[in-house]
């Protein structure tokens, strides 16, 4: 019959458009990674996070490039004061910040884990992406806790990306930053790491370079505070005791004068002691304003090291203000 002769081409061109909606990131991935090799860099860093076979093609396949500050800052439309160390751009590729101070070794690394996961985030049917959500925001919640990181992380991926973005972050915040993650979850981010622990290993190792840091100028800033009102506890005591010795010293005088000597000799023991524990409090005033000064000097170092580490990092790097 005519009507099927027609109709069966239309269903053959019909159903090659389903399968290629339904395929389309698999033939993005083989059309992508057809005469691509990854730079020695990019292939370094698949190995180093782990990356299985899958995910390795997720990865590459998006091309994945270590740019300088200002091709990073154009690729992935940097804001100002928004440090931003990766982006996927969805069916192009994947764009990492290319920090090279030592301090901070592991956040290239850790990036790389974290875009390639928004790669597989994209890759999930509509019913396994509900499924990961559930495990993503259940762990998030349990563990939000236990890492108070997660939620400033979150609330700040909903403020400059609005709430539909926060589950492909959490996404990728869970599988790269937090080792003790609920079984199921662990188990699914098996099919992208062989070792997901030696990702988290890169993330603690690159955070630890701020936070013993800042934890040095945290404790700096407790000496500080707790020194100044000692000298300031001590100038007050020092400017009673002065005027009181002035006083004293003013009848010593008049007893002199007045031939009062019997009188005389008796209070100038007393006064003299005083003056004593005067100067010994003004020494050891002037002693504590030295060790206050220097630990300034100690503390603004260290924060000159976190202010570089964030320069590191981002080329709009946020800064701690110097004690003075």
């Amino acid at each position: 019959m005519r009507w099927l002769k027609l109709l069966i081409p239309l269903i053959v061109v019909i159903g090659g458009l389903y399968a290629g909606w339904y395929f389309k990131w698999s033939i993005f991935d083989w059309y992508r990674l057809q005469n691509y090799k990854p730079s020695s860099n990019i292939s370094a860093l698949a190995q180093e996070t782990t990356m299985t076979p899958y995910a390795k093609r997720l990865f590459y396949a998006y091309h994945p490039q270590l740019d300088n500050a200002d091709q990073f800052n154009t690729k992935c439309n940097v804001r100002p004061q928004v440090i931003v160390l990766g982006c996927t751009v969805l069916g192009q590729g994947i764009y990492i910040y290319n920090v090279t101070d030592p301090d901070v070794n592991g956040i290239v690394q850790v990036t790389s884990a974290y875009e390639m996961l928004h790669v597989g985030y994209s890759m999930l049917s509509a019913q396994d992406r509900a499924n990961v959500d559930a495990m993503v925001m259940s762990a998030y919640t349990s563990l939000e806790t236990k890492y108070p990181f997660l939620q400033t992380e979150e609330q700040s991926y909903l403020a400059t990306e609005g709430s539909a973005a926060v589950p492909n972050e959490l996404h990728s915040m869970l599988g790269t930053e937090v080792s003790d993650l609920p079984p199921a979850l662990a188990n699914y981010y098996k099919k992208y790491f062989n070792n997901r622990q030696a990702v988290v290993n890169y993330e603690n190792m690159y955070q630890g370079a701020f936070l013993k840091r800042q934890q040095e100028v945290s404790d700096d800033d407790r000496q500080l505070e707790s020194w100044q009102q000692q000298i300031d506890s001590n100038e007050n005591t020092l400017t009673v005791e002065q005027q009181q010795l002035q006083s004293q010293f003013a009848q010593l005088q008049q007893m002199q004068a007045s031939g009062q000597i019997q009188s005389y000799n008796a209070a100038v023991p007393g006064y003299n002691q005083a003056v004593n524990n005067y100067n010994t409090l003004v020494d050891q005033t002037k002693q504590l304003i030295n060790e206050y000064n220097a630990l300034v000097v100690q503390r603004n170092s260290i924060t000159l090291q976190v202010n570089n580490l964030y320069e590191a990092i981002s080329s709009v790097p946020n800064t701690i203000t110097q004690a003075r």
